[in-house]
Protein backbone atom coordinates (compact mmCIF):
# COMPACT_ATOMS: atom_id res chain seq x y z
CA UNK A 1 0.00 0.00 0.00
CA UNK A 2 1.70 3.34 -0.82
CA UNK A 3 0.42 5.98 1.25
CA UNK A 4 1.48 9.90 0.66
CA UNK A 5 4.04 11.81 2.68
CA UNK A 6 3.17 14.19 5.25
CA UNK A 7 4.96 16.73 3.26
CA UNK A 8 2.81 15.40 0.30
CA UNK A 9 0.47 15.77 1.83
CA UNK A 10 0.52 19.45 3.41
CA UNK A 11 1.35 20.55 -0.24
CA UNK A 12 -1.72 19.20 -1.72
CA UNK A 13 -3.27 20.54 1.32
CA UNK A 14 -1.72 24.24 1.00
CA UNK A 15 -2.56 23.81 -2.82
CA UNK A 16 -6.39 23.31 -2.18
CA UNK A 17 -6.47 26.25 0.22
CA UNK A 18 -4.88 28.36 -2.49
CA UNK A 19 -7.34 27.15 -5.09
CA UNK A 20 -10.14 27.66 -3.01
CA UNK A 21 -8.90 31.95 -2.36
CA UNK A 22 -8.69 32.15 -5.85
CA UNK A 23 -12.20 31.02 -6.80
CA UNK A 24 -13.16 33.15 -3.64
CA UNK A 25 -12.01 36.27 -4.71
CA UNK A 26 -12.94 35.52 -8.78
CA UNK A 27 -16.87 34.78 -7.54
CA UNK A 28 -16.53 38.22 -5.37
CA UNK A 29 -15.58 40.03 -8.37
CA UNK A 30 -17.78 38.55 -10.95
CA UNK A 31 -20.63 39.43 -7.79
CA UNK A 32 -19.59 43.28 -7.96
CA UNK A 33 -19.39 43.65 -11.62
CA UNK A 34 -22.87 41.65 -12.64
CA UNK A 35 -26.57 42.38 -11.68
CA UNK A 36 -27.97 41.21 -8.48
CA UNK A 37 -30.68 39.42 -11.06
CA UNK A 38 -27.97 38.11 -13.14
CA UNK A 39 -25.93 36.10 -10.72
CA UNK A 40 -29.21 35.15 -8.81
CA UNK A 41 -30.73 33.47 -11.62
CA UNK A 42 -27.26 31.46 -12.37
CA UNK A 43 -26.79 30.55 -8.49
CA UNK A 44 -30.81 29.62 -9.02
CA UNK A 45 -30.32 27.27 -11.82
CA UNK A 46 -27.22 25.14 -10.00
CA UNK A 47 -28.95 25.22 -6.85
CA UNK A 48 -32.03 23.55 -8.52
CA UNK A 49 -30.36 21.49 -10.71
CA UNK A 50 -29.84 19.49 -7.16
CA UNK A 51 -33.31 18.39 -6.53
CA UNK A 52 -33.11 17.08 -10.33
Amino acid sequence: MNSMSSEKLEELRKKNIEERRRFVKLWAEYVRNHEDEEWSRQQNTVIDSQFE
